[in-house]
């Protein structure tokens, strides 16, 4: 046997956005909630705060460790998503490039995760169809080895109306982050405010006041209440979470 191939339709295509701060696998996430996606092929283009690499030891079968590259441009973006041990699995591969000694670099591999500057996204949707991922043998992956149809997942239904820019833009302009889980830093970790910097958390009362310390070591309180605390990213033994002011629900 040479290939696994299967025979399916594209029943819908998705595009949208990811808003800065985010994580990527976090938002991967809430697209899979939000539009019951069960198999499908993702590309995207944008630019990331930071994107963590990796890449394939075909002789020793295992994935090296990670390497960050922070303030890049997403060049290309592509993947899929299906299921691996019965949960839904996104696998994606990224080319970035950034400014190096005045000269731009370019860097790829396998997505382990990574913060949102920019993004811009398309799905193609496979809503007949089940993927599933196991063990391959020659490779040491995981990879497609089954694939069924499906009766229990039906596509959100549309409005029988077409699809305009302006109503896309009005959606876009209207839009909050979905938000999946609420994030609680706790004392002893790091927030990164759109105006103060990267600043240690060093007291958190139950009326919602939050005393920071600052990049040059002032202390100050903030209402960490006005704030929309986004997922955290991970830089050395500090655990930073991005915030940036909650938009005014007028």
């Amino acid at each position: 046997m040479t290939v696994f191939s299967v025979e399916t339709g594209a029943s819908r295509h998705i595009v949208g956005r990811v808003f800065r701060g985010r994580g990527l696998q976090e938002a991967l996430r809430e697209l899979v909630d939000e539009h019951r996606l069960q198999t499908a092929w993702f590309s995207a283009v944008g630019a990331f705060e930071w994107i963590d690499l990796t890449e394939y030891s075909q002789a020793e079968q295992k994935y090296e460790e990670a390497r960050r590259f922070e303030r890049c441009e997403l060049l290309s973006m592509q993947g899929n998503l299906s299921e691996r041990d019965g949960e839904p699995f996104w696998h994606l591969h990224a080319t970035v490039s950034r400014r190096e000694d005045g000269r731009d670099v370019t860097y790829g591999g396998h997505v382990v995760d990574a913060v949102v500057f920019a993004l811009e996204f398309r799905i193609e949707c496979f809503d007949g169809l089940a993927l599933s991922r196991g063990h391959d043998e020659a490779t040491g992956l995981r990879l497609w080895s089954t694939a069924g149809g499906t009766s229990d997942v039906a596509a959100p239904a549309a409005e029988n109306r077409p699809i305009t820019w302006a109503l896309a833009a009005q959606a876009s302009a209207g839009a909050e982050p979905a938000v999946a889980r609420e994030y609680k830093p706790a004392r002893g970790e790091w927030l990164d405010h759109p105006k103060f910097g990267v600043c240690k958390i060093e007291g958190l009362s139950g009326d919602g006041v939050c005393i920071i310390k600052l990049p040059d070591a002032r202390r100050k309180k903030i209402q960490i209440g006005a704030l929309q605390i986004l997922a955290p990213r991970q830089e050395g033994t500090r655990r930073i979470f991005p915030v940036r002011p909650k938009r005014s629900s007028r």
